[in-house]
């Protein structure tokens, strides 16, 4: 699966993640998009989810900073570290030169995650360099997967900001006593 069907699953799965929070009792990512975004692609089939988002006034062909959410239904089967591992020789295949960094791994709220960075120095599809924050997490379920990417250098304050989106994003169960499943 190429660097954009990847990132497109992402979105369409956060958008089906944020729909059921409030619909049912289940588990679900939890994720408040930062202020201003707005959902401008999103998919469900049999076997996942994506839900692309931008801020305003960008699209999902002309974006500046991208946020994807994904839920692969009924895939619970893989872990974190093999996912990362996949998407990773991926993304070497896709983006010559790409560099990667392990930002977390473990556990998170009684489930495994990891979370990295990918810098492209030329994304194939804008020429331009791209840095995308990942985070994926086993579910009991699903397997969640959480992108930030940006066509720019984030500063000091957009990275502070993007560190508090990727802790505050988690997996929760409603049908598990004593786990939260409320948005701080």
């Amino acid at each position: 699966m190429n660097r954009i069907a990847v990132l497109a699953l992402v979105a369409a799965l956060a958008a089906s993640a944020l729909s059921s929070a409030s619909a049912h009792s289940e588990e679900q990512m939890l994720l408040k998009p930062p202020k201003g975004y707005k959902v401008v692609a999103s998919s469900t089939t049999d076997t996942a989810s994506t839900s692309v988002m931008v801020p305003e006034g960008q699209s999902v062909a002309n974006w500046t900073e991208k946020l994807t959410t994904q839920v692969l239904h009924k895939q619970a089967d893989q872990s974190p570290a093999d996912f990362r591992a996949r998407a990773e020789k991926a993304a070497a295949a896709q983006c010559p030169g790409a560099s990667f960094e392990k930002l977390k791994d473990g556990t998170e709220n009684l489930y495994p995650m990891v979370s990295w960075t990918e810098k492209c120095p030329s994304a194939k599809d804008s020429g331009k360099p791209e840095l995308t924050w990942s985070k994926a997490v086993q579910g009991r379920e699903n397997f969640y997967l959480l992108q930030k990417a940006h066509r720019f250098e984030p500063n000091a304050k957009q990275l502070k900001a993007l560190t508090s989106l990727f802790d505050a994003a988690k997996v929760c169960d409603t049908r598990v006593p004593g786990q939260r499943c409320k948005q701080k």
